[in-house]
């Protein structure tokens, strides 16, 4: 796990590190079950009050990325099923006799197999593509960056009314991110119209711009608040107060017109390219997109096999 973090910044250390090891999960570099130096390791590691790294594990418990246990540590939570495959390289013959002799210990009959697999098989074809995000403001992304590879509509929509209208979604592949799954995984009545994307870290761009030399200005701009404000702490750790970094939302044309005449480096997302980049000039411009294209082939594959 490589963690940074800058005492002078404004920023707190406590949500520095929530942002870090957040996007290290959903980005997948930190993979399910996954163990997570100790509290008190971290904090010697650090250089930071073991307190510090008490409330950032425990906020990323309390949402579903971490799990905090007495005498086994912290680990990376699990989004599979409690149905695992121990070997990956196994056939789809000995994974499926596997589910069966699991399924007889358990009292269910030949009967009780053949009803559930009849009525996954009967499931109607899917119609729609949901997006699945807590985050409102960052509906307008997901939608922009998935719409140009899929003919279905795609509907983004929030985990809360997921869950109020679990039984309008039938007809759906649903799309999210380990940020959000493990809020209603248990209530997905066909695992196979589940697609669990990793979360592009933007690791690139942001590290060109926390390599700026000190004093320069970074300025970010996207439609997502929530979004600007990640960010926002990541540089905040690499760098601390010493980079100039201003955030600007897509739609304030007047700010947008301004600061580009001082910027040093702009990053954007994918939906305010074609905003940004008219008047961005001579300078140094790196979009960001949330979906790699390795997620929107894996989408595509589901779609394809299971659709």
């Amino acid at each position: 796990m490589k963690i940074s973090i800058n005492k002078d910044s404004q920023v707190p250390i406590r949500d520095q590190l929530i942002e870090q090891i957040a996007l290290q999960i959903a980005s997948g570099t930190l993979k399910g079950k996954e163990k997570l130096p100790s509290i008190r390791a971290l904090a010697q590691r650090l250089g930071i009050h073991y307190s510090t790294v008490t409330a950032a594990y425990n906020h990323l418990s309390d949402v579903g990325l971490l799990e905090v246990r007495q005498g086994s540590g912290v680990r990376v939570a699990n989004p599979h099923s409690a149905i695992e495959i121990q070997n990956n390289n196994q056939s789809l013959e000995q994974m499926f006799k596997d589910f069966l002799a699991r399924a007889s210990e358990r009292g269910f009959s030949r009967g009780d197999v053949e009803k559930e697999v009849a009525n996954l098989v009967a499931a109607k074809p899917v119609k729609r593509i949901v997006a699945i995000d807590r985050n409102k403001d960052f509906h307008k992304l997901l939608e922009f960056e998935l719409k140009p590879h899929f003919k279905l509509p795609i509907e983004p929509v929030t985990t809360e009314d997921y869950m109020k209208n679990k039984d309008k979604w039938n007809d759906a592949l649903i799309v999210t991110s380990l940020y959000h799954i493990f809020a209603f995984k248990d209530f997905v009545p066909d695992p196979t119209r589940l697609v669990v994307c990793n979360i592009e870290p933007g690791r690139e761009e942001l590290t060109a711009a926390a390599e700026m030399p000190s004093g320069h200005l970074v300025v970010l701009v996207s439609a997502s608040q929530t979004l600007l404000t990640m960010a926002t702490k990541m540089l905040a750790a690499a760098r601390g107060d010493d980079l100039a970094v201003r955030t600007v939302l897509t739609d304030d044309k007047t700010e947008l017109q301004y600061i580009m005449k001082y910027a040093n480096m702009v990053i954007c997302d994918s939906y305010s390219e074609s905003a940004v980049r008219p008047i961005v000039g001579n300078k140094k411009l790196a979009v960001f997109k949330l979906y790699s294209s390795s997620t929107i082939k894996a989408i595509q594959d589901r779609l394809q096999k299971w659709g």
